[in-house]
């Protein structure tokens, strides 16, 4: 039984670390319902003859990254990062991808090593945190460009600011 100063670092570390985990899975339904928002946009009516091939081509990118990195920490296989999926298969992907990460989530420690090749073969490790920031910072990068592509087309874009989902959760 630890106790004085050790018991309070204990304590610290503790709470620090199950603070980091509900911020990774807040980050992560931020990024799930924001995806999703962009989702139904390709589903809605006629809207998805509007829409860009290469705005397509960006959400289907965002989905296969979340699903090689969850295969990468799980040991699952690596698919083509840059297949396009029809609009309908959206949804269900996204579903299962966060669903994996929420249980990735559950399971293995924030500060575990994943070590992995790249699309170069070339092999590199990070921790789960890192990948897990690294997948909701690149989907908003993209989620970005197709906002400028839904603009251009004359088409309300999604809001991507966390700011903003966080005053409506």
């Amino acid at each position: 039984i630890l106790k004085g100063s050790a018991h309070r670092g204990a304590f610290f570390i503790y709470t620090h670390l199950c603070s980091m985990k509900k911020f990774m899975k807040e980050i992560l339904q931020y990024s799930h319902e924001t995806n999703l928002e962009i989702i139904s946009k390709f589903n809605d009516g006629d809207l998805h003859y509007v829409i860009a091939e290469s705005s397509k081509k960006l959400i289907s990118h965002i989905l296969n990254s979340q699903t090689i990195w969850n295969n990468r920490i799980n040991g699952g296989e690596v698919i083509d990062v840059w297949k396009v999926w029809e609009p309908e298969k959206l949804k269900e992907i996204e579903e299962r991808n966060y669903q994996i990460a929420l249980k990735i989530l559950e399971v293995r420690e924030l500060d575990e090593i994943i070590s992995f090749s790249d699309t170069k073969n070339e092999s590199h490790q990070n921790s789960i945190s890192d990948i897990i920031f690294h997948v909701v910072n690149r989907a908003t990068y993209y989620r970005g460009q197709i906002a400028a592509e839904f603009r251009e087309k004359k088409i309300e874009p999604v809001s991507g600011d966390f700011v903003n989902y966080k005053r409506k959760a």
